[in-house]
C-alpha cells in the first residue's frame, strides 16, 4: 500500500488536538486522584477518559513508564492517534471520490 496522499497539516492538527485532550484528561485524572474534584461527576467522567488517551503505550509498557518516559509515552500516543485519524479520513475521502 502506497502512502502518497498523506496530509501533514491534518496529521499535525489531529495530533495537537489529541495532545490537548490528553492534557485535559490528565489534569482531571490528577484532580480525582488527589480528591480535589469536589465530587463533580463531569470531572470524574473526563478523568475516566484518560484511560483511553493513555492507550497503547501506558497500557502495554506501564512498567517502563516512569520519569520523563511517562510524558514521551503520552506524546507517542498523541502521534499514534493523529496518524490513525489522518489515515481514516484519507481513506474515507478516497472512497467517496471513487
Amino acid at each position: 500500500m502506497k502512502i502518497n496522499n498523506f496530509k501533514g497539516r491534518f496529521f499535525i492538527s489531529a495530533s495537537l488536538l489529541f495532545a490537548l485532550f490528553t492534557f485535559i484528561t490528565f489534569i482531571a485524572f490528577g484532580a480525582v486522584d488527589e480528591g480535589t474534584d469536589g465530587d463533580n461527576s463531569t470531572i470524574q467522567a473526563i478523568a475516566k477518559l484518560y484511560y483511553i488517551f493513555r492507550f497503547p503505550t501506558h497500557t502495554l509498557f506501564f512498567q517502563f513508564m516512569n520519569g520523563s518516559i511517562f510524558f514521551i509515552g503520552l506524546l507517542l500516543n498523541c502521534l499514534f492517534y493523529g496518524f490513525l485519524i489522518e489515515r481514516i479520513v484519507s481513506l474515507l475521502i478516497n472512497r467517496k471520490l471513487t
